[in-house]
């Protein structure tokens, strides 16, 4: 009874449905699913655990650049994206300022209560000539990384 009772259902169920119409919103929703998991909104809690970094330890960064912390009139770093360079304050204006490569990669790290600042030397320009210099750094809670260690899974 109850098998035959399944068998109408599910004939009925079919003839009632475009088959064409059940496969395109499959692909749509799995697509949507997929693109939502790779984007970290699938789970947000996970999400937004690994963007969380630790505040940075009491004080200054410490780093040594070759003039004042990038700067758009809201403190030091507050022309930084992270510790890349972004612009800087320049005689009452606002200059775009990009990554010097004063020494060999322009960027370097300092370990620093557990753990790292990102430190960076920048160049600012105003028409295609170097008017200052300044510099932006960021911190990270994780550990220092260690150039033996790259591409081998372990951070230790």
């Amino acid at each position: 009874m109850f098998e035959r009772t399944t068998r109408v259902l599910t004939e009925n169920l079919a003839r009632a449905m475009d088959r064409r119409a059940f496969v395109k919103r499959v692909g749509q929703v799995t697509f949507a699913s997929v693109a939502a998991l790779a984007a970290g909104q699938a789970m947000p809690l996970i999400a937004s655990a690994r963007e969380r970094s630790p505040l940075p330890p009491v004080g200054s960064p410490q780093c040594a650049p070759p003039g004042p912390y990038c700067n758009t009139g809201g403190g030091d770093l507050s022309g930084c994206h992270g510790g890349s360079c972004f612009e800087h304050l320049y005689q009452g204006q606002v200059v775009q300022c990009r990554l010097w490569y004063i020494y060999q990669a322009g960027c370097w790290t300092t370990p620093s209560g557990g753990g790292y600042w990102t430190c960076c030397d920048c160049q600012c320009y105003q028409n295609d000539v170097v008017v200052n210099s300044c510099g932006c750094a960021q911190y990270s809670g994780n550990p220092q990384p260690r150039p033996d260690r790259i591409g081998r899974g372990s951070a230790a």
